[in-house]
């Protein structure tokens, strides 16, 4: 039952706020090009910002050059691989630019999902030493998780997804917290390359989505000065 406890309070914290987000996105309605690219330029804002100043300095702080080396080449290996796994066949009612933009959202999703793993592992770290300390900070990843929810809503938003299943796949968003949290009130002082390592695969896959989805797409929408705009509002909104 502790453990059930733990699981639930991981995946609330988790999924709380990337849900927020994804409702966020489900009340866009008919964005122009000119719209969708600020959108995605301020996703691509978030994503590096949480690289910068979020997963990296904390990898590297934790476990040194080499895991977060280890875990940059993995997490990019990581990323290939669940491009590869997406279940195209169960996506053929979007195509071209959808296609595109599903697929942009969920591995997304997944790149969160590895930065989130770490954090559940905090929480159930936490709870395990105080209570308070605990509940502190979940507050503060559920609000940090709801720009993060928009990252993964307006992709999906923009490829003519349900507004149901963008909020029950950013809900899902959340499972790794869970997990983490099990893991991290079972073993409390998990191992610190082992932290390093998944911020690090983290940090790679998100960058490599940034660079190859995010901006390009955004830049092909539209080339004027308000999706940079967006993108800088993006990268300060994490710290707000």
């Amino acid at each position: 039952m502790e453990l059930l406890k733990y699981f639930i309070s991981g995946f609330v914290i988790g999924g709380l706020g990337t849900c927020i987000g994804g409702i966020l996105s489900v009340m866009i309605h008919n964005p122009s090009d000119k719209v969708v690219s600020c959108l995605l330029s301020f996703a691509a804002g978030i994503m590096l910002s949480i690289i910068s100043f979020d997963l990296l300095p904390q990898a590297y702080e934790i476990g040194g050059f080499f895991i977060v080396s280890l875990g940059l080449s993995i997490g990019l290996i990581m990323v290939f691989c669940a491009e590869e796994m997406l279940p195209t066949k169960r996506l053929k009612k979007y195509s071209g630019k959808n296609l595109t933009y599903i697929k942009m959202g969920l591995i997304i999703m997944i790149s969160l999902g590895l930065h989130n793993f770490p954090e559940g592992v905090a929480v159930g770290s936490s709870y395990a030493y105080s209570n308070n300390m605990g509940i502190k900070i979940g507050i503060l990843i559920a609000a940090h998780n709801i720009p993060e929810g928009m990252s993964v809503g307006v992709p999906m938003k923009m490829a003519g997804a349900s507004s149901l299943s963008i909020v029950l796949l950013t809900l899902l968003t959340g499972l790794p917290t869970a997990f983490g949290a099990v893991l991290g009130a079972i073993l409390g002082g998990i191992s610190n390359y082992f932290i390093s390592f998944c911020l690090a695969a983290a940090a790679s896959s998100m960058l490599y989505v940034t660079a190859s989805e995010l901006l390009p797409e955004a830049r092909v929408l539209h080339r004027g000065k308000i999706s940079s705009v967006f993108l800088t509002v993006g990268f300060i909104s994490e710290f707000i």
